[in-house]
């Protein structure tokens, strides 16, 4: 066993993999890491322009801890629930607006 994996086994950690070709499985993930990176460099990059030419930050570091708990701690559309609430949940149902509209698509 791999030394993530032990870090991962020694916490408790259950690493679910997406089903292959089933892009569903993947949205919320890739969602969630878009607008975090939205929220992260966006800023990071302001600093950035201040610095001198070459001079990188890594502001984003500092930030990250709060802004994946800001994450957390907002209602998404897609469950209508904050993420910290939802992962408790074994299950739980979807929008009924998403569901509408998936089968519009």
């Amino acid at each position: 066993m791999g030394a993530v994996n032990q870090l991962l086994s020694k916490d408790n950690v259950e690493v679910r993999r997406g089903r292959v070709d089933i892009h569903r499985d993947q949205a919320i993930v890739e969602r969630f890491n878009r607008t975090l990176a939205d929220r992260l460099f966006g800023h990071q990059y302001g600093v950035e322009m201040r610095l001198p030419e070459g001079q990188r930050s890594a502001e984003w570091g500092a930030r990250l801890p709060a802004v994946v708990s800001a994450l957390n701690n907002e209602v998404t559309w897609l469950t209508g629930k904050k993420p910290a609430k939802a992962i408790k949940e074994k299950l739980f149902q979807l929008n009924p607006q998403l569901l509408i509209l998936d089968r519009l698509v």
